[in-house]
């Protein structure tokens, strides 16, 4: 165990840091989605139920981990309560992660499919209903919570091996939102082609066409940040799981850090939304702008 003390350590400083930074940043992600008239509200609906499922994680599952690489450290007895604990809420919150990002590039190309189809938003919107998004998002919590509680079997019976569904359904997820964006892409560089091969005259007549379809791009090039992201934070810890259970110093190391770097992700994503949307940037620093003024108006006081 000695051998493990700093990386320990290490990682336990890091997801008590990254745990504080996820909680304050999606918080701050929810108060600007909240003022941010310009993006739709179904989009918005799906944003924030990443977010909230981002806050669980860091109030909850990383603290958790955090006390579960402690208990190691003092080679506790009780850590198979720990491993039970972490594994339900934190396969449930990635679960909802997964679905939510998933289904936000599934909008995204609905969008863009539908507008080049139709040559307007109207489709798009009878189709993409905010009581339907709701209700994704509702079933998206309940199937992952489902998910997590079938999953960890051990909670019932302790001979009972941890099922890989958990990896399987991460790499669906990835794949198919590979596939979605790989379409878009085909779709986007198709109509610049038509575009170019316009008359002067037509393209001018469909400027209104032309910058609903550039607002669409924007956002979907921003989701898609988020789909890099995911893959990127995401990926080692599936390569752990799948290459099988032998015990060894360097494949512990190699988890252990895998571990935190999946959940860094739940702290950058904030940052890429902040990054990639304007709207977004901008009601971030009118938070982060009237958070300062009013504490130094208190400390004037």
């Amino acid at each position: 165990m000695r051998d493990f003390t700093p990386s320990l350590v290490l990682n336990c400083v890091v997801n008590s840091f990254l745990s504080y930074a996820t909680v304050m940043l999606n918080i701050v992600l929810i108060f600007a989605l909240r003022r941010t008239s310009s993006l739709p509200k179904t989009l918005k609906a799906l944003i924030l139920s990443v977010a909230v499922s981002d806050i669980g994680v860091g109030l909850l599952v990383q603290p958790l981990y955090t006390a579960r690489l402690l208990m190691k450290m003092k080679n506790a007895n009780n850590q198979e309560t720990y491993n039970d604990i972490v594994t339900v809420v934190g396969h449930t919150l990635s679960y909802v992660s997964f679905f939510g990002v998933t289904t936000i590039s599934v909008d995204r190309f609905l969008a863009i499919h539908l507008h080049l189809k139709h040559q307007d938003l109207l489709t798009y919107q009878e189709i993409v209903t905010y009581k339907r998004v709701v209700a994704t998002v509702i079933l998206s919590w309940l199937l992952g919570a489902f998910l997590a509680l079938t999953e960890r079997k051990r909670l019932i019976n302790r001979k009972h091996p941890a099922s890989k569904s958990g990896v399987s359904v991460g790499l669906v997820c990835l794949l198919t939102m590979g596939l979605i964006y790989f379409k878009i892409s085909i779709a986007v560089r198709r109509h610049t082609v038509q575009v170019h091969a316009q008359p002067a005259q037509a393209v001018a007549s469909n400027e209104e066409n032309r910058s609903i379809f550039e607002r669409l791009k924007k956002t979907t090039v921003g989701t898609f940040y988020v789909y890099l992201l995911f893959f990127a934070c995401h990926l080692p810890i599936a390569i752990v799981i799948l290459t099988g259970r032998k015990t060894n110093k360097k494949r512990q190391h190699f988890k252990i850090y895998a571990q935190t770097l999946l959940y860094l992700s739940t702290s950058l994503v904030p940052l890429v939304y902040c990054w990639k949307f304007r709207h977004i940037r901008c009601a971030v620093k009118n938070i982060l702008r009237n958070t300062f003024a009013s504490q130094n108006q208190i400390q004037e006081d």
